[in-house]
Parts: C-alpha cells; structure tokens; sequence
C-alpha cells in the first residue's frame, strides 16, 4: 500500500536564503483583514472630519499610503505578484484628470498627487529590479502607460508647470 502525501495547506513562498516556507491561509486573511480594517478606520475618520485635510486629493492619497503599506507586507512575505499589483493599485489610485487645474491664462497646472504618483512609479521600477518577473507586469499597466504621458506633457515639473 502506497503511503499518502501529507496534504500541503497555505501558500508556498521561497525566500532569500533558498529556505521554503509556508504561509498559513489564516495568516493571510488577518494581513488583508487589518488592510481593510485601517481603510474603513481612515476613511471613518475623513468622514468624522478628525483628518489633517480631508478633500478629494488628500483622501486618494491617505488611501494611496494604506494600500502601499499593505503591499509592502506583501513583498516581506515573498508575494512579489501580489505586492506588485497592490503597489500599482497604489499609484493609480492617485491621479485623477479631474484634479489636474488650470489656471485662467490656461498655462499652469497643478496636480496635487503628482509628487507621490512619481516616487510610486519609481518604488515600482525599483521593484522590478530586484524581481525582472514583475517588468513585464509593469510595462502593461495603465500606471506606465499615465507616468508616461503625463511626463510628456508636463515636461518633467515638480509641481508647478507650463503646457506645451
């Protein structure tokens, strides 16, 4: 009689050192349960008015940080994919063309997320650096295809731009 395979529950991650461990699945559920406990938490304080500054660029970017941190986490467990995809939920969650101002002489803009858009962007390269399975990834998302753009048009400013 054959001898059964001890049944294998949780995820597989391989890390640095060449060593294989297993993520329980509980483990997983509680790292997204307190992601999604912190959202609601922030956004009930948004809500409340306890926030700093509570209009719609500084709520996308207060959203922005949570789900960076919960990637983060992510990338420490070796879900590089998984991280990835959150990372790039991240900085798209941040650039909307409704936020883009133009003032009255129609030359200047003004994105507030746009700073924090471009350090995601390249905490992203950076990412696909250290893991080149992620550039493919990468080089599909709508994330590149906006930073590109975006850079085209405004020229490489930090804040403060004029239009072609």
């Amino acid at each position: 009689m054959a001898k059964k395979r001890k049944r294998i529950i949780g995820k597989r991650v391989a890390w640095s050192n060449g060593e294989k461990t297993l993520i329980p699945p509980s483990q997983l559920r509680e790292l997204k349960a307190d992601y999604y406990k912190q959202l609601d938490e922030y956004h009930t304080r948004v809500e409340e008015g306890r926030e700093w500054e509570i209009d719609e660029p500084a709520v996308m970017r207060g959203d922005s940080r949570l789900t960076e941190a919960y990637s983060d986490r992510l990338w420490e467990l070796d879900m590089h994919v998984e991280s990835m995809r959150w990372l790039l939920e991240a900085a798209q969650c941040l650039i909307d063309e409704y936020y883009v101002y133009i003032d009255n002489m129609e030359t200047n803009y003004y994105h507030r997320n746009f700073r924090r858009f471009r350090y995601l962007v390249r905490r992203c390269e950076e990412r696909c650096k250290e893991d080149s399975s992620l550039k493919r990834m990468y080089e599909c998302s709508t994330v590149l295809e906006t930073y590109l753009y975006m850079e085209k048009v405004y020229a490489g400013c930090k804040v403060w731009g004029f239009l072609p």
